[in-house]
């Protein structure tokens, strides 16, 4: 290869680094955000029609009975209960009950319980992730800014934006010839330890029947992803307009 193509070649990928590590952290910054709204479930409860969901799930509980017995109002603030345990380290998750018929009882049994931990412990190593992202993002940036100040080679736009369209369509099409739901399964297997469960039939888990698993992870997935690409756009306009 000749070699100058090289500095070409390097200011592509630094700024095509640069925009994938914004865009991750678009993304996570809407994932939290998400979070303190408790994901939107208010809403999606609506929209997935959750409450017949509970009526015809509930009574086939293996392990917990009279949820359906239970209160809209009840469900909402259950399924905000586990938001605010699985993003403080799972603490309150053996805590979390509900009311029916006069009676008291645990939401959760063990399995679910460790699932949830399992998920609390993910949430705070994408924490750390972040953080490491942010750093690198600040060292290519800074590296990018000197080299501009400096008249190096800058990067390519056109060859940038074919990119990036490029990789979008390829994850399109991919999620589409695999399938959503399969990438979602394939993920709990990669990540989650072996000997833990994470996949819950309704008749043996209140709290799958409550989300609606996995139906609900699709609205909070689209919710997520919009407003990721609001914050990144938004980021990509101030950066543009800093540099004039």
């Amino acid at each position: 290869m000749n070699n100058k193509y090289l500095p070409v070649i390097f200011a592509n990928i630094r700024v095509f680094l640069i925009l994938m590590l914004g865009f991750v952290l678009s993304v996570y910054l809407a994932w939290m955000a998400n979070a303190q709204f408790g994901y939107g479930y208010a809403w999606l409860y609506e929209v997935y029609d959750t409450e017949q969901h509970i009526a015809r799930f509930a009574p086939q509980n293996r392990y917990r009975k009279d949820f359906e017995f239970t209160q809209v109002s009840e469900h909402k603030a259950i399924f905000q209960h586990i938001v605010d345990s699985v993003h403080n380290d799972g603490r309150g998750l053996n805590l979390i009950s509900y009311s029916a018929k006069g009676k008291t009882y645990p939401m959760l049994h063990d399995a679910e319980i460790v699932h949830l931990q399992d998920v609390a412990i993910l949430i705070n190593k994408i924490h750390y992730l972040a953080i490491l992202c942010m750093l690198i993002l600040v060292v290519l940036v800074g590296w990018h800014t000197f080299a501009r100040k400096r008249g190096g080679v800058q990067a390519s736009k056109k060859g940038l934006i074919l990119t990036l369209i490029a990789l979008v369509l390829i994850t399109v099409c991919l999620i589409l010839a695999i399938g959503a739901k399969a990438i979602f399964y394939k993920l709990h297997v990669w990540i989650f330890p072996q000997d833990h469960q994470w996949f819950f039939y309704y008749q043996d888990s209140l709290m799958s029947t409550l989300m609606k698993a996995p139906d609900l992870f699709a609205g909070i997935a689209i919710q997520i992803l919009i407003l990721a690409l609001i914050i990144f756009a938004a980021v990509l306009v101030g950066a543009k307009k800093v540099r004039g």
